[in-house]
């Protein structure tokens, strides 16, 4: 082996590593940027809750409970007066569920811990929480019940494994059987789309200047308007083709129950797709280099929209400057549209202000979009 030429060649590939961007990008600003998201923005925990607390028994054992709840590191709570006002905020997403405290609780709580009667009617609490989100609902059961016996406790100084005739009523709305698949699936539609709509674009025009189609077309009367008008359109069309066979896919083949509208469900998604194709098109433009286009469309797209969406990961439990970061994550309203209109109905509230947001973010992408695409090739 002669070693000089071995060195010679390890010297030539040092100096391209260095001199391509790309390199550098992989090897250590993708591991920077991956270690930030999972060192930061992943907590499977759920540190804290929203929930509200119907209060139809207002005496001094029920606010004791109460303040058992409020201050709780784990809840967050707001007072109703009534189950159709908690049921409204909870619909909105205002909160995750709502514990509901019957008129007649003091009375048997008083009978059971007397002792006075055998088979007695317990002290009921009804507990609903938002199964459109199981893991989140979990943790408010988990919580509710966790407050309880720390009242239970403080009562009566017993192990706190006994409810001291407290019963505790669950139900689970939107999603009763929890199943993990009826809020995944529907939401994974943004990481789908984002892929298909980020990636398969940020190669568009990069290839378009890669093979030098870009000044020929530059030369002719086509203004710029008509060449991304015409890139739109395309590629739009064959992102919604796509939309509604994943649609199709999840309805009729994973048997995920949708009752919002198709109509609604179009609208959000269409807007969300032209912001997801101007994105792709802003990054193609300024890299025009395929390679580095698809790279930075994975870690500028797919990973935000995996990881920043509320998807897998509780947006409340991550940190508040990435709590910030997400309001800027086009996905983020996706999801929240897509899981409302498969798992709950139509929203108007939600999917109107979602839709705004998505459709300005679309419009801000193309306006850059058309700023950096020149006007006329420059010899």
């Amino acid at each position: 082996m002669r070693r000089d030429i071995v060195f010679a060649l390890v010297k030539k590939e040092g100096l391209q590593i260095i001199r391509d961007f790309s390199s550098i990008l992989i090897a250590f600003i993708l591991p920077v940027i991956l270690l930030f998201l999972f060192g930061f923005g992943i907590n499977f925990d759920t540190n804290t809750v929203k929930i509200g607390v119907v209060l139809e028994d207002k005496t001094s054992r029920t606010v004791e409970l109460l303040d058992t709840m409020r201050y709780s590191r784990f809840l967050d709570v707001k007072i109703f007066d009534s189950r159709n006002a908690a049921a409204k905020k909870m619909l909105e997403g205002k909160i995750r569920g709502f514990a509901v405290i019957p008129n007649d609780f003091s009375k048997n709580l008083l009978r059971n811990n007397a002792g006075m009667l055998s088979g007695l009617k317990p002290a009921e609490i009804q507990v609903i929480t938002d199964g459109s989100e199981p893991n989140t609902a979990k943790f408010v059961s988990a919580y509710i019940l966790g407050a309880i016996q720390t009242y239970g406790l403080m009562q009566n100084g017993a192990d706190s494994d006994n409810m001291h005739g407290i019963k505790l009523i669950q139900r689970f709305w939107y999603n009763p059987s929890l199943k993990s698949t009826y809020f995944i699936l529907p939401g994974s539609l943004a990481i789908i789309m984002t892929m298909i709509g980020t990636v398969l674009t940020a190669l568009v025009i990069a290839r378009e200047w890669e093979r030098g189609t870009m000044e020929a077309l530059l030369t002719t009367k086509v203004s710029r308007g008509e060449f991304l008008l015409a890139k739109y359109i395309a590629y739009f069309l064959l992102a919604m083709a796509s939309i509604i066979f994943c649609f199709i896919m999840i309805v009729f083949v994973f048997r995920v129950p949708f009752y919002g509208s198709f109509f609604a469900f179009m609208v959000v998604s269409a807007f969300f797709m032209l912001g997801a194709l101007g994105f792709g098109f802003f990054i193609s433009t300024i890299s025009k280099d395929q390679f580095i286009a698809s790279q930075i469309a994975g870690v500028a797209g797919f990973m935000p929209a995996m990881m920043l969406s509320g998807l897998i990961y509780e947006i409340n439990s991550m940190p508040l400057f990435l709590r910030i970061l997400t309001l800027f994550i086009p996905a983020r309203y996706y999801v929240s549209s897509i899981s409302s209109l498969f798992l709950s109905g139509t929203i108007m509230k939600t999917i109107v202000w979602n839709s705004v947001i998505l459709a300005s973010f679309a419009i801000l992408m193309f306006f850059i979009v058309y700023k950096l695409t020149p006007a006329r090739y420059e010899v």
